[in-house]
C-alpha cells in the first residue's frame, strides 16, 4: 500500500473507532442505569468493598462494579476537609499515620482498600468515623465512587 492509501484507511478507521467508542459509552450508560435498579451482589474479592450487578447477555455475563466510596487522596492543610478529618481522629492518633504532609496532605496508602485496612488496624473501633470523614464527597455531600463496566471480566455460563 502507498502512503496515500494508508493515510486514508487510517483516518477512516480512526473515525469508525471514535463512533464505536461513543456507541460503547452510550451502552455503558444504559447498563449503569439498569445496574442501579437491579439486584446487586457482593464482589468476588471479599476484602474489597463494593457491590456488583451481573448483566446477562446471550453468551456472556458482564460484571458492573460499584466500587467503595472514594477516599480523599489529598487535601489542603487548614482546609475544611483537613479540619473534618482531623476532628474525626481519636485523641492521641496522628494524621501522619494516613496522610503525608506536603503543601497538601497526600494519602500514604496505595489505594482505598489498603487505607481502610490500615485505619481499622490503627484505630480499631474509631476507624469507621475516621474513614467516613476521609470519604470524597460531591458538592451535595454524597460520597463519590466509581462504577465500571468490566468487559474484560465477561464470563460464559457453564
Amino acid at each position: 500500500m502507498k502512503a496515500l492509501e494508508l493515510v486514508d484507511l487510517g483516518l477512516a478507521l480512526r473515525e469508525r473507532i471514535a463512533a464505536l467508542e461513543k456507541q460503547l459509552e452510550e451502552i455503558e450508560s444504559q447498563l449503569i442505569v439498569i445496574a442501579r435498579q437491579g439486584e446487586q451482589v457482593p464482589l468476588k474479592d471479599e476484602d474489597r468493598e463494593g457491590r456488583q450487578f451481573l448483566a446477562q447477555g446471550t453468551e456472556a455475563t458482564i460484571p458492573i462494579v460499584f466500587t467503595a466510596d472514594k477516599i480523599i487522596g489529598s487535601f489542603a492543610s487548614g482546609s475544611a476537609v483537613n479540619k473534618r478529618i482531623y476532628t474525626a481522629l481519636p485523641e492521641g492518633k496522628s494524621l501522619r499515620l494516613f496522610y503525608l504532609p506536603k503543601t497538601v496532605w497526600e494519602m500514604s496508602a496505595k489505594n482505598g482498600k489498603q487505607f481502610r485496612a490500615s485505619a481499622e488496624e490503627e484505630l480499631g473501633a474509631a476507624a469507621p468515623k475516621f474513614i467516613s470523614a476521609c470519604v470524597a464527597r460531591d458538592k451535595d455531600g454524597i460520597p463519590k465512587s466509581d462504577i465500571k463496566v468490566e468487559w474484560s471480566r465477561a464470563f460464559k455460563e457453564a
